[in-house]
């Protein structure tokens, strides 16, 4: 985790405040000692979603993509978006885009079994809830709230199939996408927490995450 620009600090002490910055800041200057982490677990429920954020604007098609589809899309997408699109098809997770015509305006995935999040951690969740993770926006699509777009049409067609709930988690000083989320209606539930000082690493969680039956385990690479 990098220590942002003077400009970048500029823009987020203007949009979310001294205190939010410095706690962010505080954040980001500890890993630069310790490897820390700490995530919101996050739940959505059918009760919970905010229906104002799923009209689908004309032009635009929703829907879970076919496995048969993937190739046809995974050119438009690069960098982080491109490797969870190739996680999740090696994982057989659902994923759910957003369309403009042939074009990717935003692509989200929903994992049924564990799925790593950071390089050496992997989040364990009770199925049959349904994690979310990787929702992404093309640059040229960012502003028109369709990151809650994709995900709550996507929770309703899972609901839809008996799934309870989805999970996610949320780092704990990532304003831009906590605004988000809690207003899509995530419900916080707890904590994760990864502490690493050289050798010595702990990961917990706290009592509602347990609840929750949301985890971190170490990632084993092969």
């Amino acid at each position: 985790m990098s220590i942002c620009a003077p400009q970048v600090v500029r823009d987020y002490v203007r949009r979310f405040g001294w205190r939010r910055s410095f706690i962010r800041g505080t954040y980001v200057a500890t890993n630069q000692l310790v490897s820390l982490s700490v995530f919101d677990c996050l739940r959505l429920g059918r009760e919970d979603i905010n229906d104002t954020l799923t009209a689908i604007p004309p032009g635009y098609e929703c829907r879970f993509l076919k496995p048969d589809e993937v190739n046809r899309f995974q050119g438009q997408l690069e960098g982080i978006a491109a490797k969870n699109l190739r996680r999740a098809v090696a994982s057989s997770d659902d994923i759910y885009v957003v369309l403009d015509g042939e074009r990717i305006a935003n692509i989200g995935f929903y994992a049924a079994g564990p799925t790593p999040v950071k390089d050496d951690l992997v989040i364990h969740f009770v199925p049959p809830a349904r994690y979310m993770y990787g929702g992404y926006t093309s640059d040229a699509y960012r502003g028109g709230r369709l990151h809650a777009l994709g995900i709550l049409n996507a929770a309703r067609e899972l609901f839809d199939r008996q799934i309870p709930h989805l999970v996610s988690v949320c780092e704990r000083t990532n304003y831009r996408a906590s605004v988000s989320v809690f207003r899509m209606g995530w419900k916080p539930c707890g904590l994760l927490y990864r502490l690493g000082i050289e050798s010595c690493n702990w990961i917990g969680r706290t009592a509602a995450a347990q609840t929750l039956g949301m985890n971190l385990q170490w990632r084993k690479h092969e």
